[in-house]
């Protein structure tokens, strides 16, 4: 785990915002996929009614918090064994796509952290309260609807248990995160292909 020098900025092929089981998951399926990444500490604010990650094992029945405490001792593990770039002491601040000057040009994203700034190709956000990513995505020029994911997908942003109003069971989340680092992995090579 590190941190950077404060303001700094970076490349990197996908940043994981969120470092619950959700983040740590994903950042292991990415690194199975050869994928560079960074994953940082979630954009949600630190107000009880929108932290998620203190309050998930009390709202999980008995033999789903021993699941997720089992699964999160595992994923730290593999974190450090693996060495994967997680930094738990540094928040994302803010997200936006950047502007290309080339058209044509494969669109990139901004993670501004108190550290700097990470660019990345895509980024997974695991880690939101409901009304802000709907600001958010109104933001981007989208709304939650049945096409979002894909719509997302197109311009290298993953969701994994954040447009759900209900939490996701832990296998859920594994299966999610399974899935959205193929998505990722299949995104990032394809954007390197020469023309």
């Amino acid at each position: 785990m590190s941190t950077l020098p404060p303001n700094t900025s970076e490349s990197t092929s996908a940043v994981v915002i969120g470092t619950g089981l959700s983040g740590l998951a994903v950042a292991g399926e990415l690194s199975r996929h050869g994928v560079a990444t960074v994953t940082v500490d979630g954009l949600e604010s630190a107000a009880p009614s929108t932290a998620t990650t203190t309050l998930r094992v009390t709202d999980l029945s008995s033999d789903e918090s021993v699941e997720y405490l089992k699964v999160m001792r595992h994923l730290r593990a593999h974190v450090a064994s693996q060495a994967l770039d997680v930094r738990t002491t540094v928040r994302a601040q803010h997200l936006a796509l950047v502007e290309q000057l080339k058209p044509g040009a494969p669109l990139r994203w901004a993670v501004r952290t108190e550290a700097g700034v990470i660019f990345a190709d895509a980024v997974v956000l695991t880690r939101c309260a409901h009304n802000q990513l709907r600001r958010f995505l109104a933001d981007l020029g989208f709304s939650l609807g049945e096409k979002l994911m894909e719509e997302l997908a197109g311009i290298g942003l993953y969701l994994i248990g954040v447009a759900e109003l209900s939490s996701p069971s832990t296998r859920e989340l594994l299966w999610q995160a399974k899935s959205v680092a193929r998505l990722v992995a299949d995104s990032v090579s394809s954007s390197y292909q020469p023309a």
